[in-house]
């Protein structure tokens, strides 16, 4: 190779410590910046837990029905724990739908429910004057996307209504009552304490109607002479109306027939029942077969003549699969 070509040799030697720039330590940054990060998390965290409190303060001490339910909505959705800062001893978010319940009867002056805390569960729950022997009440919580959560009785399991405060909507379970009040209470509880305990559910839909707004759906509670309570079986046989003819005779009534041949019943006090069948003449289609209950003061809905009556109350138990009235199919299979 010729001399042009070759490299020079290059000599290296230590810089003097002069002649250099200092600079900080990369581990030194990043632990700063994780203690800086820690502690911003921490302030979150008891900013969050602070919140909470004055949430709760809200749920329990307010008079206005707004901020009530503001803070019930809040609360049955917050989450308290972060990755930071756990809460060993807490309320569920079912609870405060319980307590919303009890605070709004009271705002209302009509508190009939007693709140209770079970230590052996870890739980608030309800207890009702008179059926306290037979059972309690809570909420669990529906984990899906539908979000809200059902009213049941701990015993049975039966889910008496469904409360969602996101979507303003209410529904009873017309199965669940049926089951629970005029079958496993009914040999157990007075007539009375159930009637009681009716009142108090028709209280909770109508406060949440008058106050909010919500969509209710009293099913078979709903005492409105205008209410019409669906049948879940769209056919009706009719051994089942001659099954009416002979319980009502055996009740010391007489079942007449009225327009379109459609059954009537006369009960005490001006109350009268009717079971028609329902059509759509614009669009030809049948609607299945619907009960209508009749009375002055509007105060006397389906369930109350079932528990009134005994003869009825053995007629529909007895034919339940096809006389149930519907409950909505979105919340009840």
């Amino acid at each position: 190779m010729s001399r042009e070509y070759e490299k020079p040799t290059e000599v290296f030697k230590p810089h003097n410590s002069a002649d250099v720039e200092p600079t900080e330590n990369a581990t030194t940054l990043s632990t700063s910046g994780r203690l800086i990060s820690y502690n911003d998390q921490l302030k979150d965290s008891l900013e969050n837990g602070y919140n909470f409190t004055k949430l709760l303060d809200q749920l329990i001490t307010t008079t206005s029905t707004n901020e009530l339910f503001e803070a019930a909505q809040a609360l049955s959705t917050y989450q308290l724990d972060t990755a930071y800062l756990t809460f060993p001893q807490q309320y569920s978010q079912s609870d405060f739908y319980l307590i919303f319940i009890n605070r709004l009867l009271a705002l209302h002056d009509r508190e009939r429910v007693i709140l209770q805390s079970s230590d052996r569960y870890n739980e608030l729950y309800h207890e009702f004057p008179g059926i306290n022997s037979a059972g309690y009440f809570i909420f669990k919580l529906e984990n899906t996307v539908q979000g809200g959560a059902y009213y049941t009785e701990k015993t049975t399991g039966e889910a008496l209504f469904y409360l969602n405060f996101e979507k303003h909507v209410l529904r009873f379970n017309s199965r669940a009552v049926t089951q629970l009040l005029l079958v496993e209470y009914h040999e157990k509880i007075s007539q009375d304490a159930i009637k009681g305990f009716e009142n108090y559910l028709l209280d909770i839909g109508n406060f949440l109607k008058e106050d909010y707004g919500f969509d209710v759906d009293f099913t078979l509670l709903d005492p409105s002479n205008s209410a019409v309570y669906q049948l879940a079986d769209p056919n009706l046989p009719n051994s089942i109306i001659d099954r009416l003819f002979v319980e009502a005779a055996n009740g010391g009534r007489m079942l007449e027939l009225g327009e379109n041949s459609s059954p009537i019943l006369k009960l005490d006090s001006g109350t009268v029942i009717e079971l028609f069948e329902q059509h759509n003449y614009e669009d030809d289609i049948d609607l299945g077969w619907g009960i209508k209950v009749y009375d002055q003061q509007h105060k006397i809905g389906w369930f109350d003549v079932l528990l009134r009556y005994e003869f009825l109350r053995s007629w529909y138990l007895e034919n339940l699969n096809t006389l149930e009235i519907q409950s909505d199919a979105l919340y009840f299979n």
